[in-house]
């Protein structure tokens, strides 16, 4: 029989895996078939040793075994044409969830924006997934991409983009981000260039936090922990929107603020801190030089117009399109606008070699895993 020493050793290992990759386990530790220094058990020996620690990796193996059948079930079927799936990877240490449409030549990724998740692109999915493969992801922490644990940041988002372009095949892509989401996609541009084949920032920008608002970050984080999210979500909400859709358009703000109320603490607490940290991207807009839709509300507050045209100045041959009547979220406001613009990028003289019928398909269909 192995030392306790060794048993102690593997304990410790097997619960630190669980802490890190299963943390809703925890809870049922407590309620193992064996366990350490109770009533039933006074006495701790090896052979105690050696039986708590078979009841962890029993544990775990049936939770991943569970786990990995829930994972090919939800990801066994072959996406048809033109149909919207939700679907899981395992990537990073995570399941990624992930929508994908269609069947076209040009892979477009979509990024949501914080607090929000991949729903928020469902009318870009309906107009493009006849003529492109389009992918919306919910970002690491949000919607069905759950991560109660790890330290977030933008650095990390720009790698599991990457990681999970690499799981799906998919060589190069379109990237389209909106406020967060545009600051992982210029992440991602600058550091790994050679993966994008065109860029879309949606109502974003390149500079990092000044040192007056990653202080009222932090204070707003010491506001939620004290007194949870309900203030700073409703005031959120409300700021994301043109006066006139809060006042017309009462069925989008309700869906959007079902989105971020489904947030946990946690998550909006360590999005803000992924905000805060973030580097700025605007020493680096020169290097980028593929084609660029740069998309902006004219009354976007969270991110002003002017964040947008400094961009458009800085990132040589882009485009700058202005949505009037919109805010921080254009593409749920005026969509139909929003999609024109999309349209057109993406079948200009640059890209349309990708649109055209039989180009060799850089998106290949979503195979069981």
């Amino acid at each position: 029989m192995q030392t306790e020493k060794v048993l102690n050793e593997k304990i410790l290992k097997i619960t630190e895996r669980i802490r890190d990759n299963y943390p809703e386990l925890l809870e049922h530790l407590n309620e193992m078939p064996v366990t350490i220094g109770s009533v039933d058990n006074p006495e701790i020996n090896a052979k105690v040793l050696a039986l708590y620690y078979d009841s962890l990796v029993s544990l775990v193996k049936e939770f991943e075994d569970s786990h990995t059948k829930k994972v090919q079930n939800e990801t066994s079927l072959v996406a048809p044409s033109n149909a919207d799936f939700d679907l899981l990877t395992e990537l990073n240490n995570i399941s990624l969830s992930y929508s994908y449409a269609g069947e076209g030549i040009l892979p477009v990724i979509f990024l949501h924006g914080f607090p929000f998740d991949k729903s928020m692109w469902k009318e870009q999915i309906e107009i493009l997934k006849d003529s492109c493969c389009v992918i919306a992801i919910d970002i690491r922490g949000f919607g069905k991409s759950k991560d109660e644990n790890t330290h977030l940041s933008i650095d990390l988002f720009a790698e599991d983009l990457v990681s999970f372009m690499d799981k799906r095949n998919i060589e190069k892509a379109v990237i389209c981000g909106l406020s967060m989401g545009g600051f992982i996609a210029l992440n991602a541009a600058v550091r790994f260039p050679e993966r994008f084949e065109a860029l879309i920032l949606c109502d974003t920008q390149c500079i990092a936090d000044t040192p007056e608002v990653k202080e009222k970050r932090i204070q707003t984080i010491e506001q939620i922990k004290r007194n949870g999210t309900d203030s700073f979500n409703e005031e959120f909400v409300k700021s994301v929107f043109h006066p006139n859709s809060l006042k017309n358009k009462t069925k989008l703000v309700e869906s959007l603020r079902s989105v971020v109320f489904a947030n946990s603490k946690r998550t909006i607490m360590a999005g803000l801190t992924a905000l805060a940290e973030r580097s700025e991207t605007c020493s680096l807009l020169g290097t980028i030089s593929i084609p660029t839709l740069i998309i902006c509300g004219r009354a976007d507050e969270v991110t002003p117009l002017a964040q947008s045209e400094f961009m458009h100045e800085h990132i040589k041959g882009s485009i700058l399109k202005v949505i009037e009547d919109a805010g921080h979220v254009s593409n749920l406001e005026q969509p139909e606008e929003f999609n024109a613009h999309l349209l057109e990028f993406l079948t200009s003289s640059n890209l349309a070699r990708y649109i055209e019928p039989n180009s060799e398909p850089l998106c290949p269909k979503v195979e069981a895993e």
